[in-house]
């Protein structure tokens, strides 16, 4: 799928497009811009990317919804892509009408109907709290988008091109996107957060995550574009690896804890990921369960850990003086 260029609908040369915000936008590259969340973009919010070209492209929606009123106002993007379902990258999506909204193939179903969203993404047990959580905290309203978008897609903007790239294990629907000309990956959340990797969908997969990773790490880039953290341009390999590292040592972690036998339920409360549960407890234990659940399960397809009666014991061929192999090393 090729979507060809159309001339602006305004004046001027698009690159000299600026607006004054709140937080003002951060210049990536010619006609390319940070356009940044509340509290840093931290969850629950995210950080957003525009583009002035010949077509204007908006990618995701998370950036709080005054800025995207501001946005839609001066810009009117003709592209609106969501990375993916998560309500972070899509809670203010109702500001732009649904010819202007593109969301991934693999979540057309659900995403933009918080009640779908919720029966996809959270417990039955917790569905109600979890849609109050994005309905107050980051003003969630439902919307539709109009048209989807695949792992062939290519978008012609005018002098450059946008190159959507499917990068399941987050989310089944999560997608980074990569400006080749520019050299620039936006590599939504695979964001390089202190806090590492999060997975705690039920259709998250650690294995598929670390394989999007070093699928991504691959594209040429000198900007590599977190939705979390914003624009990273030094070291960027180096972050990579930091972040594949997450995975073996939150191993390491439950590895050290099973020192004697241990229940799931003992292993939520020791936070080994989340390291407290300071608010929404019932929702971030919930999220500390499901990523612990998905480390027991593989560490028990590697040997490593063994489950009887309830309980994970640490096998014998697991030797802690040993270190241990690194699954971002392995073959996908």
């Amino acid at each position: 799928m090729n979507f060809h260029a159309v001339p602006p609908r305004r004046d001027g040369n698009p690159h000299e497009q600026t607006l004054e915000f709140r937080r003002p936008m951060q210049p990536i590259a010619d006609g390319i811009f940070l356009v940044p969340g509340p509290k840093g973009g931290r969850f629950p919010f995210s950080h957003s990317v525009l583009i002035l070209d010949r077509v204007r492209v908006l990618l995701d929606a998370g950036c709080g919804r005054e800025t995207l009123r501001r946005i839609q106002a001066e810009f009117s993007p003709d592209l609106v892509f969501l990375s993916h379902g998560h309500p972070d990258h899509c809670s203010g999506s109702s500001v732009f009408s649904p010819s202007q909204l593109w969301t991934p193939v693999e979540s057309r179903e659900t995403t933009g109907r918080l009640a779908a969203m919720a029966e996809r993404l959270i417990a039955p047990h917790l569905r109600d709290e979890w849609m109050s959580f994005m309905r107050e905290e980051i003003d969630f309203r439902d919307f539709k988008a109009e048209n989807t978008f695949s792992a062939d897609a290519s978008f012609d903007l005018g002098t450059r091109t946008l190159i959507p790239v499917h990068a399941p294990g987050h989310a089944d629907d999560h997608y980074g996107f990569h400006v080749p000309e520019a050299e620039i990956m936006v590599c939504t959340d695979i964001d390089f957060t202190p806090f590492g990797p999060w997975y705690a969908n039920e259709e998250c997969d650690i294995d598929l995550f670390i394989q999007s990773i070093r699928l991504v790490r691959n594209r040429p880039m000198k900007a590599a574009v977190s939705s979390h953290l914003g624009v990273i341009l030094d070291d960027i390999s180096k972050r990579f690896d930091r972040f594949l590292a997450c995975f073996d040592r939150r191993d390491e972690r439950i590895l050290r804890l099973l020192d004697r036998p241990a229940g799931l339920d003992e292993l939520v409360d020791e936070a080994v990921i989340y390291r407290s549960f300071p608010v929404r407890p019932h929702i971030l234990r919930f999220w500390e369960r499901q990523m612990l659940k998905k480390h027991l399960q593989r560490l028990v397809r590697l040997g490593r850990v063994r489950e009887q009666d309830g309980a994970f014991h640490r096998t014998v061929m697991d030797d802690p003086r040993k270190p241990a192999p690194h699954s971002f090393d392995r073959a996908p």
